[in-house]
Formats: C-alpha cells, sequence, structure tokens
C-alpha cells in the first residue's frame, strides 16, 4: 500500500501545474467514461446536442427580410436543424432498449429508488410510472417504423401512434412528480429527525456520544443531496409536463398547442437539468 511518504517521495512537487491539470483532466475523462457508458445518461447526452442544435439553428435563421440567400446564417441554420432532426431519431433507437428496463422495474419495484416509509411510493413508481412506460415503448417503436419504413407509411398514421405513446409518457411524468413530492417530504422529516438528534447528543457527554456526533453530519449530508435530487426531478417535470401533453393532442403535428419556441425552449431546458442532476449524483 501506498503511504504519504511514498508518495511524497515519487512526486516531491504534488502541486506543482502540469500535475494539476492531469489530475483535473483524468477526473473529466473519469466522469466523461461513466457518463457515456450508460444509455440513461447517453440520452442525455444526446439531448443536449439535439436541443442546442435547434437552439443556435433558431437563433441564426435568416429573418424575413434578409435578401441575402448567401450568408453563413442560411447555411446554418437549416444545417442545425437537419441536425437536431437526425439527433432526435437516434434516441428513438435508444428507446428501444427501453421496454425491458421498464418491464423489470415493474416486476422489481426498482424504479421507486430504494426503501421508502411510504407505500403509495411504490405503487405509483410500479404502476404509474413503469407500468406506463411498457405500453409506451412499443408504440414507439410502431410510430418509428411508420415514418422511417416506407412499406408502411401508408399503413401506419405514425403521427397519431406518437401522440397515443405520448399519453402513456404523460402518465409517466404525473407519477413521476407524484412520487417526487412524497420523497421530498419524507426526506424533510428525516432530516428535521436527524437535527433533532444531532442537537440532543451535542447536549449530551461521554465518549458514548463520540460515534453518534461523527456519523449524524454524514447522514445529514446524504439526506439534502437526495432532496436535491427531488428537487431537480421536480424542476423536469415541471418542464416536461406542457411538451408532454402538446405531442400526446392528435393533431400536434398539424396544430400543436405550444410554438416552436415555448415547446423546444421547455426541452432544452430539461436537458441542461437533467445532465446537470446526473453529474450531481455521480459527485455525491
Amino acid at each position: 500500500e501506498t503511504t504519504p511518504l511514498t508518495k511524497q517521495l515519487s512526486n516531491p512537487n504534488p502541486n506543482n501545474t502540469p500535475t494539476n491539470n492531469n489530475n483535473k483532466l483524468d477526473k473529466f475523462l473519469s466522469t466523461y467514461g461513466a457518463f457515456t457508458s450508460k444509455t440513461f445518461t447517453t440520452d442525455q447526452a444526446l439531448k443536449i446536442l439535439q436541443w442546442s442544435s435547434w437552439a443556435i439553428s433558431y437563433a441564426t435563421r435568416p429573418s424575413s427580410t434578409d435578401n441575402n440567400n448567401n450568408n453563413n446564417s442560411s447555411i446554418l441554420s437549416p444545417s442545425l436543424q437537419i441536425l437536431s432532426s437526425e439527433l432526435s431519431f437516434t434516441r428513438y433507437i435508444l428507446r428501444f432498449f427501453g421496454f425491458f428496463h421498464s418491464l423489470e422495474g415493474f416486476r422489481s419495484g426498482s424504479w421507486s429508488g430504494g426503501k421508502w416509509d411510504n407505500p403509495a411510493i411504490d405503487t405509483i413508481a410500479k404502476y404509474g410510472m413503469a407500468g406506463s412506460m411498457i405500453l409506451y415503448y412499443p408504440l414507439e417503436y410502431v410510430a418509428y417504423a411508420g415514418w422511417k419504413f416506407p412499406a408502411l407509411k401508408k399503413k401506419v398514421d405514425a403521427n397519431k401512434v406518437s401522440a397515443v405513446s405520448c399519453v402513456f409518457w404523460t402518465s409517466y411524468i404525473i407519477g413521476d412528480f407524484w412520487c417526487s413530492v412524497l420523497k421530498w417530504r419524507e426526506l424533510k422529516d428525516k432530516l428535521g429527525r436527524v437535527r433533532e438528534e444531532m442537537l440532543g447528543v451535542k447536549k449530551k457527554k461521554g465518549d458514548d456520544t463520540k460515534d453518534a456526533i461523527a456519523n449524524l453530519p454524514e447522514e445529514e449530508v446524504d439526506l439534502l443531496n437526495k432532496i436535491r435530487h427531488v428537487k431537480l426531478q421536480l424542476v423536469r417535470c415541471l418542464l416536461f409536463i406542457l411538451p408532454a401533453i402538446n405531442w400526446s393532442l392528435p393533431n400536434w403535428a398539424t396544430n400543436p398547442l405550444l410554438g416552436e419556441l415555448p415547446l423546444n425552449g421547455l426541452m432544452l431546458a430539461e436537458a441542461y437539468t437533467s445532465v446537470y442532476q446526473s453529474l450531481q449524483a455521480m459527485s455525491g
């Protein structure tokens, strides 16, 4: 085992700039590898690329009064719009891995995210969330085939199938929001009890209280991290709900509820929030 002394001998100047830069690079690469190795977080990264491409395309879109058709914006904007569309369909491919994931969550109850005192959390996670996605994914596969397979375009109304799938996605979001509210309430209660216990322990004297004092702050930090995660999940649900309702309507493609800017703007905000949430969870 390497001791602090041998570390110093092997690196007599641990605070030099190249080493610090290397440590930062290694930390970044480690985080990047962990983030991109999972289908779930890879999809989040693709969301960033998809909606950022749309945002830049929207911002650089030539105005109706611009008569110069050879400027850079007339090339950049439509190119990024095409990229955004292609990334959207790339994310459809990743959804082919989602059905069995949701089926596992339904059978095992793993989508509740741990053990909770409130049994409603397990019930909502199983039926409201995993159950909804079991129905969502197959419909998404049919919609994708209807859009991409020429032989099916006349037989399958992909827009309507996608609308039905988004009804189940909306149900999932509502269930996720409900679960997150219940989790937040339970975590706040636990945090209050821990802080009361910390105050009580500090008033006591004796060696028996030392271990308790040492463990309670760690438990407090753990609860605060979980509360932060749940809060971010609630934000994501709120950002998701209007786009989900928009895409659940039968005429979403021809007469959408939301315009392009509010619809895609909400999805852009959710994409960055989801990546921030995942990175915070990975860093602890």
